[in-house]
């Protein structure tokens, strides 16, 4: 090989060290060394800054970007992602890069096979490989046959988005699992903050995309997660939604294969996404949430699809039928509130 590609990797970082170090152990671990590892102290804590200068200090492959706050803001909870991991990008000089949560790890020859994988066809702008769900502990959730993520070493990559729309195997995982051409990550905008949908319905699409199911990569799923949390206040992300299918002109790009399927791209997304508003509504009010249910429904009645959200709420009990055990739940919980309050035993 004349010239060995250099490979990004960002990876900004708060309050998980002990998370932290095995994620970026793993990444100093890759069979392929030619890396460029960008941390990001997002106005992380002491611990934590500890870790990030001492193994700047052992690793020359290793740049740290310093922000004195954290730049996590409740009423825009996601700008964190256009700070830092812009921040990042400015700094980036790999012919590739990738962006992974301080929670997850690659398989140590996971950047090996990504890298071979740009290598091997002259057209492939995006690459990844096959996402191993994990519990906090690191423990593989499910050992079953896999049902997803069934497709070819090398495709069309708006051939997987359009399928995961229909409701398709060929894609299951978090969206920014995909490894970039950095050149075509700027073209495209950079990182956004509706980083998983921008990644695989707004880059994606646009070129071949690669795959190798042998280079796995641990995705933990937790309750700190941040959507997570997020989901549970009430938070909906139909106006983000919005707001980057008009910034990125979603349904301009997708003109190339076509108006019918441009406008399937674009009514599906909201599709989705009102419905799994109703889904989280619904277990809401199963859980006996009311203010959270109400912190919903005035961002819904806002966003001006009331319409479309209640003709998804059959679909969503349905989708929750198995939570329904926390109405017997609900009502001790309020019996048992009612006699305390009584003083009866």
């Amino acid at each position: 090989m004349d010239h060995k590609p250099l490979f990004t990797v960002i990876l900004d970082t708060y309050y998980r060290p002990k998370l932290l170090k095995h994620a970026v152990d793993a990444i100093r671990r890759q069979s392929y060394d030619n890396l460029e590892i960008i941390l990001i102290n997002n106005g992380a804590t002491r611990e934590t800054i500890d870790y990030l200068c001492s193994v700047e200090s052992i690793d020359k492959r290793i740049k740290l970007i310093h922000f004195a706050e954290n730049q996590y803001h409740p009423d825009d909870p996601l700008i964190m992602l256009d700070v830092c991991l812009n921040a990042g990008l400015n700094e980036a000089t790999g012919d590739y890069i990738f962006y992974q949560s301080d929670d997850d790890w690659m398989c140590d020859d996971y950047v090996e096979k990504m890298v071979s994988l740009f290598l091997g066809h002259p057209e492939c702008t995006t690459a990844a490989g096959l996402p191993v769900a994990v519990d906090r502990n690191g423990t593989v959730i499910s050992t079953a046959e896999r049902k997803s993520n069934l497709r070819s070493r090398y495709m069309p990559g708006h051939e997987i988005a359009l399928d995961k729309l229909r409701g398709g195997r060929m894609f299951s995982a978090p969206g920014s699992i995909f490894s970039i051409k950095t050149d075509v990550l700027r073209a495209s905008g950079g990182f956004h903050r509706n980083l998983d949908k921008s990644h695989l319905y707004g880059i994606v699409p646009f070129g071949v995309t690669g795959f190798d199911e042998t280079a796995m990569f641990h995705w933990r799923r937790h309750g700190e997660q941040l959507n997570v949390q997020l989901a549970e206040s009430g938070k909906i992300w139909l106006k983000d939604l919005e707001n980057w299918l008009s910034e990125w002109d979603i349904e301009g790009k997708w003109q190339v294969f076509g108006s019918t399927i441009a406008s399937e791209v674009i009514d599906t997304l909201l599709q989705i996404q009102i419905r799994s508003t109703a889904i989280w509504f619904v277990l809401h009010l199963l859980q006996g949430r009311p203010k959270v249910c109400a912190i919903m429904l005035r961002q819904i009645g806002k966003s001006g699809h009331i319409y479309r959200f209640v003709r998804k709420i059959p679909e969503a009990f349905w989708a929750r039928r198995h939570d329904v055990w926390f109405l017997p739940k609900l009502f001790l919980k309020r019996v048992f509130g009612i006699l305390k309050l009584l003083r009866i035993d």
